[in-house]
């Protein structure tokens, strides 16, 4: 499950970042005042690794870095310090805590305002969608080849396509895009259940 929640973030955290004809710098600036725009979102999402789907669900998220990732038999929460994995057919809760000095751990805002230091970022357009990339520089740090980013021309996220450098090729599709919906901190947390295995890392 560490892998997975890992993996994911990966590629919808990359949701602010990269690729096309010229610098990039301009739809990177468009990218990243229409997230810190909006209070929270929420999207469907269908995620391919090397073309083969593994992961189906809902994906919420809240200013700053709460997630809420909805699968069919796992619920992944994060309040931007904590995270929870529960498992429901196991009945099982795995707690444990954000390490910010950990490069394998990623924000949205990592992805918007740090990471792009060190790649180099690119930008085209093709019809209604603005295509954004980021290819990480030498000795960069980050354990990714390249990330392909394609937004409406409301500057929302369509699709994600990543190249990792022990993963493949992984491709996200999102849709049923909404914004500002008023989500409660609440939805961000998780407490047991009285009889729910809970195995706290923290």
């Amino acid at each position: 499950m560490k892998k997975l929640l890992k993996i994911f973030f990966l590629t919808f955290l990359f949701f602010q970042l990269f690729t096309g004809i010229g610098s990039g710098q301009s739809l990177l600036e468009k990218v990243k005042n229409k997230f810190n725009s909006i209070k929270d979102f929420s999207a469907d999402f269908v995620q391919q690794t090397n073309g083969n789907i593994n992961l189906k669900g809902k994906i919420k998220f809240k200013q700053k870095d709460k997630l809420r990732i909805e699968l069919k038999n796992v619920l992944i929460v994060s309040d931007g310090k904590t995270n929870w994995s529960y498992n429901k057919k196991r009945n099982k809760i795995i707690i444990s805590s954000i390490d910010e000095e950990n490069p394998s751990v990623f924000s949205l805002r990592k992805l918007i305002e740090e990471y792009p230091r060190y790649s180099n970022v690119s930008e085209k357009k093709e019809k209604n969608t603005f295509i954004l990339k980021i290819e990480p520089k030498k000795d960069s740090g980050l354990n990714f080849n390249y990330a392909v980013l394609y937004f409406n021309t409301h500057y929302q996220i369509k699709k994600i396509i990543v190249e990792g450098t022990g993963y493949g090729i992984l491709r996200i599709v999102f849709s049923n895009y909404k914004e500002n919906n008023g989500y409660n901190d609440s939805i961000f947390k998780i407490i047991p259940s009285k009889g729910t295995e809970t195995i706290d890392l923290r």
